[in-house]
């Protein structure tokens, strides 16, 4: 479950641009979080990488969910940006 702080960000987020490509982000922020199984402030770059590695996402996919999660790094104030896919 994602703490009550950062889903306040992402719906600050999801409330300005495109609507409809800022709902899927977060949809895509939640499965990722939900697949870890922890609070997302325990996520580390291993869960991504076993993230990408178990979906085997399309190369397109794959970068939407990618841009998903370093939305939630950045939300989450860490420095950097998640590992990318091909890494």
């Amino acid at each position: 479950m994602i703490p009550r702080d950062i889903r306040h960000a992402l719906h600050q987020h999801a409330a300005k641009g495109g609507k409809t490509a800022r709902r899927r982000q977060i949809k895509r922020i939640e499965e990722f979080v939900e697949w870890c199984g922890c609070s997302p402030y325990q996520v580390g770059r291993g869960h991504v990488h076993r993230y990408f590695q178990a979906k085997n996402f399309a190369p397109s996919t794959s970068r939407d969910h990618w841009y998903a999660i370093r939305l939630l790094w950045q939300t989450m104030g860490r420095p950097g940006e998640p590992p990318k896919p091909s890494d």
